[in-house]
């Protein structure tokens, strides 16, 4: 939180003379749809979770205190033949953010007037707190800034053409299209769920669509290698070399990704990659040693890399944002040339690779990532569920977990 956005909110809190000599504290929220499956009937949640702008990102990556489990938000239920009706849709996302509200109601007075508060340092300081980055999927992103499903969180491009660089969503913006605009035609022609009041609505100084970061785990590491990448490759080995060459090519990447030596922080995958269930470390992981790939592949690779380690470092400066910016560039254009031999015949507008056009910006405008990302968030629902589960006697286990 060390970007120009701080400054800016600091400057905003500054014009108050009542608040002169008070420290900022943003808040920095962050949830993930999850799947529980001990202990309760009730298996889909949203937990959210909870940090603070002022600590050092070291604190924030220790897996300690410095990120808490703020709430468990069940996900309402329905009959199946009423999941997809528009109704219940939007009865379930207003819930969200109805919440969403109550829940952060309880900081919104010390968002106005100076709280006194004993620091980590031992000393009391006056603070200012206010609604700061939202770290979310792209699922939440859309529930969160209330768009349509493919179109942009943070700007107003088309879900057709996301890259063609439309201006940014704003909440000055937002509201005009609300007012203005029918909520046929802001659905249709915006992107924009005009029936959904957003809970940042509440809090002073709010901007949900300027605050709202991808996630890097999610959309980046699983979402662009994972889920996007490793498949376009599958494609352009069938298309280049015919299903038995792309099966031979393939095996032959397992072979050198098995046979990479040892090193400290690479992991051996003796079977290469094909396992069934990829986690968020694993691929990380196989992100290191996946270079046996053909010249065009093992380029996208290459752009991919830069795009997804260059967040993950602790500072930032204007020749790593350049880097940052070439290495964009690079898999931009040679995922053009993957369009061209028809490895993905309805392009790629996605909202996953989407997120990288803006995350210059959001350096810019936050600070550097520093691996500040769901896995570390994650992690804590291990400490809130699963262990609570484990020192039950598993009988009636909610209330004794509660």
């Amino acid at each position: 939180m060390s970007g120009d956005w701080a400054w800016s909110q600091a400057d905003t809190i500054a014009r108050d003379p009542s608040m002169h000599e008070a420290t900022f504290v943003p808040i920095i929220l962050g949830n993930d749809k999850m799947t529980v499956l001990v202990a309760t009937g009730q298996n889909s949640y949203w937990p959210v979770y909870l940090s603070v702008g002022n600590i050092h990102n070291n604190v924030q990556c220790a897996h300690h205190s410095g990120v808490k489990l703020l709430t468990f938000l069940m996900i309402p239920k329905v009959a199946k033949k009423y999941t997809d009706h528009p109704t219940f849709q939007h009865f379930k996302k207003q819930l969200f953010h109805i919440a969403m509200s109550k829940i952060l109601g309880l900081l919104k007075a010390c968002m106005t007037v100076p709280w006194v508060m004993k620091c980590p340092d031992g000393h009391f300081h006056c603070i200012i707190c206010g609604i700061g980055l939202y770290i979310a999927d792209y699922p939440e992103q859309v529930l969160i800034s209330r768009i349509v499903q493919n179109w942009c969180g943070r700007c107003t491009a088309s879900p057709n053409d996301l890259d063609a660089g439309r201006p940014p969503c704003m909440v000055q913006l937002m509201r005009a299209l609300i007012e203005e605009l029918q909520a046929s035609a802001a659905w249709d022609e915006w992107g924009i769920d005009a029936n959904v009041v957003p809970f940042t609505k509440d809090f002073p100084h709010a901007d949900i669509w300027q605050l709202l970061v991808p996630d890097i785990l999610h959309q980046l590491i699983k979402g662009g290698f994972k889920d996007h990448l490793m498949e376009w490759v599958g494609k352009y080995l069938e298309l280049m070399y015919g299903k038995a060459g792309a099966k031979e090519w393939l095996a032959d990447i397992d072979c050198c990704i098995a046979t990479a030596p040892p090193f400290p922080g690479l992991w051996r995958f003796p079977n290469g990659q094909g396992f069934s269930q990829w986690t968020g470390n694993d691929s990380k992981a196989l992100m290191k040693v996946s270079f046996p790939f053909p010249s065009l592949p093992c380029l996208i690779l290459l752009g991919t890399l830069g795009c997804i380690y260059l967040p993950l470092r602790g500072t930032f400066c204007v020749t790593l944002c350049g880097c940052f910016a070439l290495s964009w560039n690079c898999f931009h254009q040679y995922c053009e040339n993957f369009e061209e031999v028809s490895v993905c015949i309805d392009g790629f507008s996605l909202p996953h690779q989407h997120s990288l056009v803006h995350y210059g910006a959001l350096i810019c405008l936050f600070g550097a990532p520093n691996g500040l990302y769901m896995s570390i968030m994650e992690s804590k629902h291990i400490i809130a569920v699963k262990k609570p589960w484990w020192w039950s006697n598993k009988h009636n286990a909610l209330g004794q977990m509660l």
